[in-house]
């Protein structure tokens, strides 16, 4: 089974990151998606069972998208990969590239 992995915050799970797991998925069998574990904050503000959630509605078959908990209580992780060892940028078309989820945040904090 062919495995890529896909690691974020996903506050909250946009646009974005669902095509990023679709690409991931096109090219393997299965897709590990890690949610890092972050402390609420303004910045963070949906607990990792929320995030969790937003996935698994978006990806129900857990076959194909599995979900798994990066500790990171300080949200200052470095993600660093081996030289171009089967590893890729994922490069997405520029509308999508320019999602903000700062700005969905945002939204979210002005409504009633």
């Amino acid at each position: 089974m062919k495995t890529g992995v896909f690691i974020g915050r996903f506050q909250p799970l946009h646009d974005g990151h669902k095509k990023c797991i679709k690409r991931v998925l096109q090219e393997n069998d299965h897709c590990c998606v890690f949610i890092r574990d972050t402390a609420k904050s303004e910045k963070n503000p949906f607990s990792f069972e929320d995030r969790e959630k937003m996935i698994r509605q978006a990806f129900p078959d857990t076959s194909q998208v599995s979900c798994h908990r990066l500790p990171d209580p300080s949200a200052d992780l470095t993600v660093y990969i081996g030289r171009e060892v089967g590893y890729e940028l994922i490069k997405l078309d520029a509308t999508t590239e320019a999602i903000s989820a700062t700005s969905i945040r945002k939204q979210l904090y002005q409504q009633p």
